[in-house]
């Protein structure tokens, strides 16, 4: 028999791979600030002037160091979002450009009738009370 004309062998299960995935030097600054004083930054392209959240240490388009720390947020726009129906109830994640960035950080839409969700609609970051330096120390975001 060729290996070509074999019909597939489908196997259901699940396999946990834990992992670790470091912050990075960006990153960990993200989360450190995050964490220590409640707020959100961004780096800044010296070419692009674009600001990257979360940040980067290099722009991809530029591929210039993106160097200056930018303040942004904490009140944003939604520029796409899905939703959820595994979650109970359904779960809305959005893509939201923080006010001072030009990117968008993807983090949990809270508050909100899925159906109520549109490109524009402003939004404001919830931080968590208790804080470890992880991207869950931002609980995510709500309507304005």
């Amino acid at each position: 028999m060729d290996l070509h004309d074999a019909a597939p062998v489908l196997v259901e299960g699940r396999i946990r791979i834990p992992y670790r995935w470091p912050a990075g030097r960006a990153g960990g600054r993200f989360l450190a600030l995050l964490r220590d004083e409640g707020r959100l930054m961004g780096l800044r392209c010296s070419r692009c002037r674009r600001v990257f959240v979360p940040p980067k240490t290099r722009c991809p388009s530029c591929h210039v160091p993106c160097e200056e720390e930018v303040g942004v947020g904490p009140e944003g726009e939604v520029l796409a979002w899905t939703v959820s129906r595994r979650a109970s109830p359904p779960a809305v994640l959005a893509l939201v450009r923080l006010d001072g960035a030009d990117t968008g950080l993807l983090h949990v839409l809270e508050g909100v009738e899925p159906t109520a969700v549109r490109s524009g609609l402003r939004v404001r970051a919830v931080f968590a009370e208790t804080r470890r330096g992880h991207i869950t120390d931002l609980d995510g975001f709500r309507p304005l």
